[in-house]
């Protein structure tokens, strides 16, 4: 793919220039041109070729009527599928806090030791999204998403019913990790592929899921941990993961009759390649590095506060407790919508509204030593919900702008990496320093770390704003890619 004058990549064929990693193949698509047959790979990396005929074409009234239903359909769809991928990923992680309380008699652990369950939990959600990248490059979303369902399902059935330490660390937090992961990347990525004027709405809307999970979760787990005890808790996620597999089935279909052009899927080998290749990308290492610090900070409320809470001087019961943390989600709720509703006004405030969510995340953890009551708790933690809310609302939108939305599933999946690394290292870590200096400790050095996070961001903005590598930046005239948008574009 040659280097057009504009520093853009410019197809042989039809010229349109296309922002994306040096190597890759984008498609060459004017979604503006309905005569163009267009291709149902939702990774941008498919080649689309065209074997219609003049009678192929939907020049009919109703034929394009009834496309447009169909799109609709399958956008509508998409949301569902992607805010019910995020009520799990919100709630299953930060219902762990709670669960310890419930656990920690009955195996014979410390409290140490049961962090590590939520740890790998939370950081094989980010491992595992390279993986979700892969899958969803090779196999397409709908596939990911069934495959996730599985290994969660499974994960929590057999982790229910066991005693050891080291298999709950697998069938608790590896296994669930992982098939919550791949449904997450699969259905964040084929959620932002599927609009292009709707974007921030559409994306604002699924996200709300996480903060539904992060309200309702902790204090449902904790009410049916009181009546059936941590086993059945556990043994009910499963059953809900199920859920898992109606998301696959509204995932827009790989062989889409609407769709009649030939699309391969993309080699593992060169899906690995792309992944690592967005580094080249100016801004992409430093953002990557503020994941990992976004990662070590972003459980803190939910694996620690329930603790800190119940002994003195609060003594707080662990349903007490629970209500605390499911604060934080009606905050999340009240960010999302508001920080999406901003996003759609102004696209261009997307990365104002990722360092002011940054800014308050770092706060409100510094806060929490020196609230006295429970009342200053529950609004402390709504407004750490509320940052957190914003943060998530926004994410995959700052990534389409700074670094295109063919590079999307590269991007997404590299990043959560990151933020895993940085999930994966944190509660622990945490966890060690309070029982050297204290359990105030680990909200200074959770708001330390999201200080963090904002300096890096800023340094990412400026290597992506100030570049003069113009073919790297998304720029405003650069086309969206995916699904036919004609409905609501």
């Amino acid at each position: 793919m040659p280097l057009g004058d504009d520093g853009n990549y410019k197809h042989e064929n039809c010229g349109i220039s296309h922002v994306g990693v040096d190597g890759g193949v984008c498609h060459c698509i004017n979604l503006e041109d309905e005569s163009v047959p267009q291709c149902n790979n939702e990774n941008g990396n498919g080649i689309c070729h065209d074997n219609s005929t003049e009678e192929d074409c939907p020049n009919s009234t109703t034929e394009k009527s009834t496309r447009k239903l169909s799109t609709r359909y399958w956008q509508i769809g998409s949301v569902f599928s992607c805010f019910i991928a995020n009520l799990f990923v919100g709630g299953l992680p930060n219902s762990y806090g709670v669960m310890y309380t419930y656990m920690k008699e009955p195996l014979g652990t410390t409290e140490w030791e049961l962090s590590l369950i939520g740890s790998l939990m939370g950081g094989f959600i980010g491992f595992a999204c390279i993986l979700g990248t892969v899958c969803v490059d090779c196999l397409g979303s709908r596939f990911t998403t069934l495959f996730g369902g599985v290994l969660t399902v499974i994960g929590f059935t057999v982790g229910s019913q066991m005693d050891n330490i080291y298999v709950l660390y697998f069938t608790l937090g590896v296994l669930p990790g992982i098939g919550v992961s791949l449904a997450y990347t699969a259905t964040m990525v084929h959620v932002n592929k599927q609009f292009s004027k709707w974007r921030p709405l559409a994306v604002g809307a699924s996200v709300t899921g996480v903060a539904v999970g992060i309200l309702t979760w902790p204090p449902l787990s904790a009410a049916v941990a009181d009546n059936m005890g941590w086993r059945g808790t556990f043994l009910i996620n499963g059953a809900l993961t199920l859920h898992f597999l109606p998301c696959a089935l509204w995932i827009t279909p790989s062989n889409n009759a609407e769709y009649s052009c030939d699309c391969p899927r993309v080699s593992f080998s060169k899906t690995i390649i792309n992944c690592f290749k967005i580094y080249r990308l100016p801004g992409a290492i430093a953002f990557s590095i503020a994941q990992v610090t976004f990662g070590i900070s972003y459980y803190t409320f939910s694996a620690f506060l329930p603790d800190y809470v119940t002994s003195t001087p609060f003594s707080m019961t662990a349903s007490e407790a629970a209500l605390i943390v499911s604060s934080s989600g009606y905050g999340s709720i009240v960010g999302r919508l508001i920080f999406s509703g901003i996003a759609m006004v102004n696209t261009k405030g997307t990365s104002f509204i990722l360092f002011f969510s940054s800014c308050m995340c770092a706060i409100t953890n510094l806060l929490v030593p020196l609230c006295t009551s429970s009342t200053a708790l529950h609004i402390n933690s709504a407004v750490n919900g509320l940052a957190i809310g914003g943060w998530m609302g926004v994410f995959t939108l700052v990534l389409v702008e700074l670094f295109g939305l063919n590079n999307l599933s590269q991007t997404f999946g590299m990043n959560m990496v990151c933020e895993g690394i940085g999930t994966f290292v944190g509660p622990p870590l945490q966890s060690y320093l309070a029982t050297l200096f204290g359990k105030k400790i680990t909200f200074y050095s959770a708001g330390t770390s999201f200080f963090g996070t904002t300096i890096l961001f800023i340094v990412s903005l400026m290597q992506n704003y100030k570049t003069s590598c113009s073919a790297c930046v998304q720029s405003a005239k650069s086309k969206d890619l995916g699904v036919d948008n004609t409905g609501f574009s």
